[in-house]
């Protein structure tokens, strides 16, 4: 009986044993299916990634053109004709702007996009220093204080970064790009992380077409604290300093009621968004539409907060006539500093920012806004004959680092070459790409992104 026992326990002990080893067997077999499955849905999803980012690289349609990625001359051409760009090697395959084949992580940096939709800076028709450029000299401050472009807001939405106070506005959507839609008799402020220091620009793109709404714009503080301001007949009530006006009935311009003034007509933004620049340097105020000055203002009394206003008003008795249309504005942009001296700010710190300095979209090209800084550092390097310079091209850290890497290398190098061809020894400069490495602040805001894109220039 005994024995009979243990041999019932061995056998139940062997098969429970089998039956262990088979279950281990089919968890194991069961963890490597699932594993490769994982690794195969990976892989899918990493194909059907490229796959969409390489189609989408071609839904412009039949304007997009293939370049090789290291044809610059064919890049620029096509961004002269407004037309996308799809970055190959020399066998067609897409590659980003370092070279290396498409992926899931790089496919963005193989197309270059075509700046002239979507309310971005069109593509340079002109180089610096030519045509209407000529005698442009605006110079954007290199330090950003507040940067928008509405691309992060919900459409329908009133833009998260502003401050409503009152009025009708929304985030609307048109050819891919988000805008900033005014109604008449609305007011937001932009908050500024500062007081405005003595030397700041504004800029932004606007269209509100032929109608009497028109955009006022203030830096000072109101004239009662315990009050908020408003509109009435395109005037920022409860604020008495100089205001920054665009407009066709009630002219563009600036108007200060303690200093001087300058109001003129102007009817270039009600017909496309147009680029409205505006430079500040204690009490001297200039202002341009596009290449256009339409300002300048040595005595205007500008004061100074830590926000701006902004309103959007019209004369309230056309409200019932119809003529009071909507008003769009994009790419905000308010900076610290603007032209200066740049040879003493050379001596003093050693190198200078060059906020001025533009290119097109992933593009090594130039801009012509840049005439003004490129002008300014060529005859700086004209009466120093002793003067070497480094030329430094940084960008931001989006995207691939070997893609801003050499990105910036051909920016620097761009430069460099703009000032040899106005007869610049080149013996006297270097140009190094930096690309994300040195960024100058944080890249997780609108404006240190900003900021770190950029040239510099360092005494050597």
């Amino acid at each position: 009986m005994i024995r009979f026992l243990l041999l019932l326990l061995l056998s139940l002990t062997v098969a429970e044993t089998a039956d262990a080893q088979i279950w281990r067997r089919a968890r194991d077999a069961a963890r490597r299916g699932a594993e490769r499955a994982v690794e195969r849905q990976a892989e899918d999803r990493a194909r059907r990634a490229t796959e969409a980012a390489i189609d989408g690289m071609f839904d412009a349609g039949e304007n997009a053109v293939r370049c090789v990625f290291t044809d610059q001359a064919c890049i620029d051409d096509a961004q002269s004709r407004g037309e996308d760009v799809v970055l190959t090697d020399a066998d067609g395959a897409p590659v980003d702007r370092s070279g290396a084949p498409v992926g899931e992580g790089n496919a963005s940096d193989a197309v270059v996009r075509s700046a002239s939709g979507g309310g971005a800076a069109a593509p340079a028709s002109a180089r610096p220093g030519e045509g209407a450029w000529a005698n442009y000299d605006f110079v954007p401050g290199e330090r950003p204080l507040f940067v928008e472009d509405f691309e992060s807001d919900l459409v329908g939405n009133v833009p998260r970064r502003v401050t409503f106070h009152d009025g009708v506005m929304e985030v609307v959507e048109e050819n891919g790009n988000q805008m900033l839609r005014f109604g008449n008799a609305s007011a937001i402020a932009l908050p500024l992380p500062e007081v405005l220091p003595e030397r700041f620009t504004i800029e932004f793109d606007l269209y509100h077409g032929d109608n009497w709404n028109y955009t006022v714009l203030g830096t000072g503080p109101l004239t009662d604290p315990d009050d908020d301001f408003h509109t009435f007949h395109g005037d920022l009530k409860n604020h008495t300093a100089a205001e920054f006006r665009v407009g066709s009935f009630f002219q563009t311009g600036v108007s200060s009621d303690d200093g001087g003034s300058s109001l003129q007509n102007q009817s270039a933004h009600e017909e496309a968004m147009v680029p409205v620049r505006i430079a500040v340097d204690g009490s001297y105020v200039k202002m341009y539409i596009g290449t256009e000055r339409v300002a300048n203002v040595p005595n205007a009394d500008v004061q100074r907060t830590d926000r701006i206003l902004w309103a959007v008003a019209g004369e309230v008795a056309a409200i019932d006539d119809g003529y009071n249309g909507p008003i769009l504005v994009d790419n905000i942009r308010v900076a610290a500093g603007g032209r200066e001296i740049l040879y003493d700010k050379l001596q003093a710190d050693g190198r200078v920012a060059l906020g001025g300095i533009l290119f097109d979209t992933a593009s090594a090209r130039l801009r012509p806004e840049s005439t003004p800084t490129l002008r300014d550092l060529q005859r700086m390097l004209d009466q120093n004959s002793a003067v070497r310079l480094r030329i430094e091209g940084h960008t931001d850290d989006t995207g691939s680092a070997d893609a801003n890497r050499r990105l910036s290398q051909e920016r620097a190098a761009a430069v460099a070459a703009w000032l040899t061809s106005q007869g610049i020894d080149g013996a006297r400069l270097e140009a190094v790409g930096m690309g994300p490495d040195q960024p100058a602040a944080g890249n997780d805001t609108p404006e240190g992104r900003a900021q770190n894109r950029r040239v510099e220039v360092v005494l050597l």
